[in-house]
């Protein structure tokens, strides 16, 4: 029975996924019944996918030295929280005028943006972006924010696998996501400047191959704690996986 290996190479990373595909069902071998899943079932596969998108998003576009920002809203005594409606207001005017700044540095500004509420009510917005002066990016805040604005600046400094940010902002999403709660439609907005990586994808007829160990490609490592291998649920048809994660070895080059 054929299976299906996806590569999808993104910054410093290369994401290997195997598992059955339908779509390359071979002639003659009855299928089984095909259940449909729970609604938390697929609630989990499609966080694991949004999660997937984002990690793979943050490897293509960003590097180490670019900045993970926290945009606060310091309040004083009495004052209320800042509405959702008057939050994305802040964070238009914010990316407008950041906007304005790198093209006078002869930049293009490349972002992914998360709005969240703290455990105690606190709201923030998380932003992944390019380098810049942090100077610049403190002006463009005090436009929006002027009395009790505050940045919390947190460089990329890893090696080019951002799978625990990508974890880290997901989960400020988890809670709220398509209710009435949620602060953005989605888990997350980013600029139309983004590269998407696009996969490759092979056949897998040796059932042998599909069961080997993860092996990393000359100038990588295998992520151990990336790796997942085991049987879907019957209400996926019950067929097996095998995913794991790739990354490029200090100093290689290639």
């Amino acid at each position: 029975m054929p299976y299906v290996e996806r590569i999808t190479r993104a910054g410093k990373t290369i994401e290997v996924d195997r598992y059955y595909s339908e779509r390359f069902h071979k002639k003659g071998i009855k299928r089984g019944d095909k259940v449909k899943p729970t609604k938390e079932a697929q609630k989990q596969v499609n966080r694991r996918k949004a999660e997937r998108t984002l990690r793979l998003l943050l490897a293509e576009n960003f590097q180490d030295g670019d900045l993970h920002l926290v945009l606060s809203y310091v309040r004083k005594h009495g004052m209320p929280h800042r509405t959702k409606e008057e939050m994305r207001r802040d964070i238009d005017v914010f990316l407008r005028q950041l906007r304005k700044v790198y093209k006078a540095a002869g930049l293009e500004l490349k972002y992914i943006h998360v709005m969240e509420i703290g455990d105690k009510g606190a709201r923030h917005h998380h932003l992944v972006i390019n380098y810049i002066d942090l100077r610049l990016i403190q002006a463009c805040w005090k436009k929006v924010y002027p009395e009790n604005s505050k940045i919390h600046v947190h460089p990329l400094d890893t090696n080019g696998d951002y799978s625990k940010l990508a974890s880290y902002l997901m989960k400020y999403t988890d809670k709220t996501i398509g209710t009435e709660k949620a602060l953005q439609g989605k888990r997350w907005n980013s600029s139309k400047n983004l590269h998407r990586p696009e996969p490759e994808y092979r056949i897998i007829r040796d059932r042998n191959q599909y069961y080997t160990e993860p092996r990393a490609i000359k100038g990588y490592y295998v992520d151990k704690d990336s790796v997942r291998v085991g049987i879907h649920s019957s209400e996926f048809c019950g067929y097996g996986f095998l995913s794991y994660r790739m990354i490029r070895l200090s100093g290689d080059g290639g």
